[in-house]
C-alpha cells in the first residue's frame, strides 16, 4: 500500500508544487497546468515504474512476489524489464525534444500494461481470493493512472494546437 499511495503522493505534490513555482511564460494557464500535470503523471510516474521494476528483479524479488501473493518465478523478471522500459518511456517524455513523439507513445504503453495489469490482478482477486497487499492496492494505481493519462493527453493536444494562421485571396497580411 505505501508503495502505491508514495507514487499519488510524489506525483499531486510535485504537480501543484511546479505549478506554484512555474516561471514559464504561459504559467498557471490550463494548457499550462494540464500539460503539467501530464508530464507529472508520466515522468514521477516512470521514475516510480523503474522501482517497482528494479524490485521486482532486485535482490527482494522473493518479498515483492510474496507481497503480491505470488511465487516468485521468470514472469517476475519480465514484468520488472517491462516495468522499468515503460518507466524509461514516461521519464523522456521531460525532454523537450522528445516530448512531441514520445508523449502518446508513453500514454499508449502505459495504457495497454496498466490495464493489463489490472485485469490480471483482478483476476487473482476473483478467481483465486488473492487479497495479498500489493495484488488489491495495484488495482486503484493500475485503473486510475492511465485513465488520467489519457484524458490529460486529449486535453493537452486540444489546448496545444495554435491557430493556423489564415491563406489565400481573403487573408489578411500580418501588420508587424
Amino acid at each position: 500500500m505505501v508503495f502505491f499511495v508514495g507514487q499519488w503522493a510524489l506525483i499531486v505534490v510535485g504537480f501543484v508544487l511546479h505549478l506554484l513555482l512555474d516561471r514559464h511564460p504561459d504559467r498557471r494557464t490550463g494548457p499550462r497546468a494540464v500539460e503539467l500535470a501530464l508530464l507529472w503523471v508520466l515522468v514521477a510516474g516512470g521514475a516510480w515504474a523503474i522501482i517497482g521494476g528494479i524490485a521486482h528483479i532486485g535482490p527482494n524479488s522473493t518479498e515483492i512476489a510474496d507481497q503480491i501473493g505470488y511465487e516468485p518465478s521468470m514472469f517476475q523478471w519480465e514484468v520488472g524489464w517491462g516495468d522499468i522500459a515503460l518507466g524509461v518511456l514516461g521519464i523522456g517524455c521531460a525532454l523537450r525534444r522528445l516530448r512531441g513523439s514520445w508523449l502518446t507513445a508513453a500514454v499508449v504503453a502505459l495504457a495497454i500494461s496498466y490495464f493489463g495489469d489490472a485485469i490480471g490482478h483482478l483476476m487473482q482477486l476473483v478467481a483465486h481470493d488473492n487479497r495479498a497487499p500489493s495484488n488489491v492496492w495495484s488495482l486503484p494505481s493500475d485503473i486510475l493512472q492511465p485513465l488520467l493519462a489519457i484524458g490529460l493527453l486529449i486535453g493537452y493536444r486540444r489546448t496545444s494546437r495554435r491557430p493556423e494562421p489564415r491563406r489565400g485571396r481573403h487573408a489578411r497580411p500580418d501588420s508587424g
